[in-house]
């Protein structure tokens, strides 16, 4: 039975380890941790491990606030980089990128930014949905237009990271 509640215990230290670092919701927090004290059996455990463990894609190593990126890096320059396939990282330091969307396919494409003293302005199509969970230390996250209606079968950019003493603008073409 010890080894039953050690197993908890992880599980609950890493919800709240996503939970500080703003990888989940505190609904999600909530309902996670509430599920987590009411185990009973190994596959519930298991079930919660593999709903906690997706959540792991946004988070990084607690010692690195910006992680680099790549092949898709500005440091003390400017870059333009066009999103060519889901789930790419974008790393700015010192510098500007300016990352265009041209092409989403349908359903969900991540997209990774951290930046650091730089700028980093994403350029999108109108007909698209876009979910930010970029997290902000000292700096913005702007997106200046008014809500529009967007197809429901429109492709959706997902983008998380984050924002060191930073700006990150996501902008629509005309």
């Amino acid at each position: 039975m010890l080894k039953f509640e050690e197993e908890k215990d992880k599980l609950t230290k890493k919800l709240s380890e996503q939970y500080s670092r703003s990888s989940v919701t505190m609904e999600e927090y909530e309902r996670l941790l509430e599920y987590i004290n009411k185990i009973e059996t190994k596959k519930e455990i298991s079930i919660i491990e593999k709903i906690i463990d997706e959540n792991n894609e946004d988070m990084v190593p607690q010692t690195a606030i910006l992680q680099p990126a790549g092949k898709h890096m500005s440091v003390f320059s400017w870059r333009a980089s066009t999103v060519k396939s889901v789930n790419e990282r974008y790393f700015t330091l010192f510098g500007a990128h300016q990352i265009i969307v041209d092409d989403l396919p349908k359903g969900r494409t991540v997209l990774n930014v951290k930046s650091a003293f730089g700028l980093t302005e994403i350029i999108l199509p109108k007909n698209v949905k876009i979910t930010t969970r970029v997290r902000p230390f000292f700096s913005g996250i702007f997106m200046p237009w008014a809500a529009g209606e967007i197809d429901i079968d429109a492709p959706e950019l997902y983008i998380t990271g984050k924002a060191l003493f930073s700006n990150i603008t996501i902008k629509r073409r005309d």
